[in-house]
């Protein structure tokens, strides 16, 4: 009888199954509008610190990272407080960096924040690629027009020679 060949285990393999999918991205003071970041890591903290080191965040930088597991898509946020080597401490969504001194009541700069919030500009996506396209449709339509009307005048001077 021959001897079975017997699969043994590739330990690489084990390390990838006990990686997690992650994706992360800032939230103060820059806001990015898509994930910055995506990759495998063991831990959350794990993910931040390569993220911050590759972005080169500087401290009290907030970010969000989600976790694609296997118990379902989760997120946590997390902001910089130290940078050698990265250290990061857990914060509530929507919470910013702390606010300047408070003043004697609390409404008015709530009133501001709402207004600052309503006052932020927003960025309208660049229209050099649809000039650009609409450009080239435009040389297109006339060489293509000039192509075609050579042609059809070539072709009548060769209908009247040859009849």
């Amino acid at each position: 009888m021959r001897p079975r060949k017997v699969a043994l285990p590739n330990p690489n393999h084990l390390n990838e199954e006990m990686l997690v999918k992650f994706a992360a991205k800032r939230t103060w003071p820059e806001k990015a509008s898509s994930w910055e970041h995506e990759g495998d890591a063991d831990t959350v903290e794990a993910f931040a610190a390569e993220f911050a080191a590759i972005e080169q965040l500087p401290v009290d930088t907030e970010m969000v990272v989600m976790s694609k597991g296997d118990g379902g898509p989760s997120t946590q946020f997390l902001k910089v407080v130290g940078t050698s080597p990265y250290a990061f401490e857990p914060v509530e969504p929507g919470k910013q960096a702390p606010a300047p001194a408070a003043s004697s009541s609390d409404e008015p700069s709530q009133e501001q924040e709402q207004e600052q919030e309503e006052d932020q500009p927003v960025a309208l996506p660049s229209l050099s690629p649809v000039i650009s396209m609409l450009w080239y449709m435009g040389k297109v339509a006339v060489i293509a027009t000039v192509v075609i009307a050579t042609l059809a005048i070539l072709i009548s001077y060769l209908k009247s020679w040859l009849a």
